[in-house]
């Protein structure tokens, strides 16, 4: 699986997926196409993203972020793919406009692994909103059916995010 040495792997414990299945329901979005996996697999993300920040997940708030970024400047975004550098954090182009967080966090976790049994996940980098937006969005098209997912997508390879280690410093600075 090629992925970049940059990319910090964080181990997913049954808690952590536990906690994301008890919280579907009171995340599902039902005005998008999103369905309970994709509510999982961002709740997993934003877990993955708190336990890698602040080392613990269990004082992390992933319920009362409706309309706000997931962690105060920062919005995580996960997507369960190939752990590639190929990959893409994507943010719907309808989001972009509506919130402008100081960053976007990428989370991969491989599909490889089990619905509901998943134990690792990556970090792969970040992005600017300006660097999100740098570039015009494109039309999603689903692989399984070849048809428009009905909304279009702000893409950055994982190849091209910043590293990990340079977060930090971002987030303290003005």
């Amino acid at each position: 699986m090629p992925y970049r040495k940059a990319f910090v792997r964080v181990e997913i414990d049954e808690t952590m997926r536990a906690r994301a299945q008890r919280e579907v329901a009171a995340r599902q979005i039902h005005r998008t196409r999103a369905s309970p996996f994709d509510t999982y697999v961002g709740i997993l993300g934003e877990l993955v993203w708190a336990k890698w920040r602040y080392g613990a997940t269990e004082q992390f708030d992933t319920l009362g972020t409706r309309g706000k970024s997931d962690d105060g400047d920062c919005e995580i975004k996960t997507s369960k793919t190939r752990v590639s550098e190929y990959s893409h954090l994507m943010v719907r182009e309808d989001y972009a406009q509506k919130r402008q967080p100081k960053c976007y966090v990428l989370v991969l976790i491989s599909s490889e692994q089990a619905l509901n049994a998943e134990t690792e996940a990556f970090v792969c980098g970040w992005a600017t909103h300006a660097d999100v937006v740098a570039k015009p969005p494109r039309e999603r098209i689903s692989n399984h059916t070849g048809r428009s997912q009905g909304y279009r997508c702000y893409e950055i390879r994982a190849a091209d995010l910043k590293p990990m280690s340079s977060l930090i410093a971002h987030l303290s600075s003005g």
